[in-house]
């Protein structure tokens, strides 16, 4: 449950528009948004090479300073350009320090395997992460459970996690985290065999039903003209 502070240098931006974004990705920057609430929204950019030295962390909250003055935020969204593999654009929201916030935190299991591996288990984790709620200063980084105790075939739920002082879940509680699943009792959906055709029949063959049937339209059709004359 590492909790450590993450600065990130920015700039205000004034120029706004296509033409002004694209020369300060060319420049090496990544534009951004603040949001405040009851606020106006401030336009903002940062070098792209801090932000990738801070892609190691898992970040959710983070400090965006301009000279003297500095502001926490969350990371709302990130926009990323795929094909060069880069940030394109970034929401913050700010936040304050004595305000309780909600934001998603990752979860990971503890370093110590279940004691249901031993017996043949295997671990699965249906949830990554969770919603929390808590004072900024409180927000860990991200939540490691200990699930060294889960026998074979026992779960985990999020009201079961033991999250850091002053922080609360705000997922639904019987939420399924951990699994450790008992191989044994795995079903597997095996598909049912292709019909076979009863004895003494023939298959049938694709199209003939549908050329019998023409055939004998155009011999009846061709029976009433002849009585016609």
């Amino acid at each position: 449950m590492a909790k450590q502070k993450h600065v990130l240098n920015v700039v205000t931006r004034s120029e706004l528009g296509k033409g002004p974004v694209n020369r300060l990705r060319k420049a090496g920057h990544i534009p951004a948004v603040v949001y405040s609430k009851g606020a106006a929204a401030k336009t903002i950019y940062f070098n792209a090479a801090d932000w990738e030295a801070l892609q190691k962390f898992e970040l959710n909250l983070i400090a965006l300073k301009e000279g003297e003055n500095e502001i926490l935020a969350l990371i709302k969204d990130v926009q990323n350009d795929f094909m060069r593999g880069k940030t394109s654009h970034v929401d913050f929201l700010e936040v304050r320090r004595d305000q309780v916030i909600k934001a998603s935190v990752a979860v990971h299991a503890g370093h110590t395997a279940p004691a249901g591996i031993a017996q043949g288990g295997l671990l699965e984790q249906f949830v990554h992460e969770i919603e929390v709620e808590c004072l900024p200063d409180a927000l860990p980084e991200f939540i490691e459970v200990d699930v060294s105790k889960l026998e074979l075939d026992q779960e985990m739920r999020v009201e079961e996690l033991l999250l850091p002082e002053g922080v609360k879940a705000v997922s639904e509680g019987d939420i399924v985290v951990f699994h450790v699943v008992d191989p044994s009792k795995i079903v597997e959906d095996v598909p049912e065999p292709a019909a076979t055709p009863e004895e003494g029949t023939e298959p049938e063959v694709i199209g003939e039903k549908e050329r019998a049937e023409k055939a004998a339209a155009a011999a009846a059709a061709e029976g009433e003209g002849k009585k016609k004359k």
